[in-house]
């Protein structure tokens, strides 16, 4: 019976009780991790749903869409003003970028902010992964896109001169019209793409 002593079971029953703490933390970190992926989509580097080109470039420069933001009513609305953003993008027009832009983000980028900000780069593979209306006007669309760029041209702490982007972006409605808000910091993910 000296199994049983307090000194050889109050340890016993501790292991065990942490070793089924741990099992549940590992079960519920994994149902986050997956929650995570299906709000914002697949964050690795491979796009879901967009094969990332081989050749190194962006890719083409056309918006697609899953399935499930086709399905959303006003899908062809937003998925052309987003293709004039990136057209925008990609010929360094600063007027047609504004003309898609929230008011908000006119303010404060001047033509020559945009200018440095895009003149290397180039914007393509871009896919609306849904639309998702959060009441207002307002509307939450997870993206992806590639974009390649003079790596002194990429953000600080990812230089390099191809990124793969998961972005949160937000479309707002003024004046009737939904304009594209830039994207503020936390809302997306840029990792380099092989």
């Amino acid at each position: 019976m000296r199994l049983l002593r307090p000194a050889v079971t109050v340890p016993i029953a501790l292991v065990l009780v942490l070793a089924a703490l741990g099992v549940v933390a590992a079960l519920l970190a994994d149902r986050a991790a997956g929650t995570a992926r299906d709000a914002l989509g697949d964050t690795g580097p491979a796009l879901a749903g967009v094969a990332l080109p081989e050749d190194g470039t962006a890719g083409p420069p056309t918006v697609a869409l899953s399935p499930s933001a086709a399905a959303f009513p006003r899908a062809a609305e937003i998925r052309d003003l987003v293709q004039r953003q990136v057209d925008a993008r990609n010929a360094d027009n600063f007027v047609d970028w504004v003309s898609t832009s929230s008011a908000t983000s006119v303010a404060s980028v001047s033509a020559a902010q945009f200018a440095d900000r895009n003149r290397t780069v180039k914007v393509g593979s871009v896919i609306l992964r849904r639309i998702d209306p959060v009441g207002n006007g307002e509307f939450v669309v997870p993206t992806g896109w590639v974009t390649t760029q003079d790596p002194a041209a990429a953000p600080p702490d990812v230089p390099a001169p191809r990124l793969c982007w998961q972005v949160s972006m937000t479309l707002v409605t003024e004046r009737g019209e939904l304009k594209i808000v830039d994207p503020m910091a936390g809302s997306s993910l840029r990792t380099p793409c092989a």
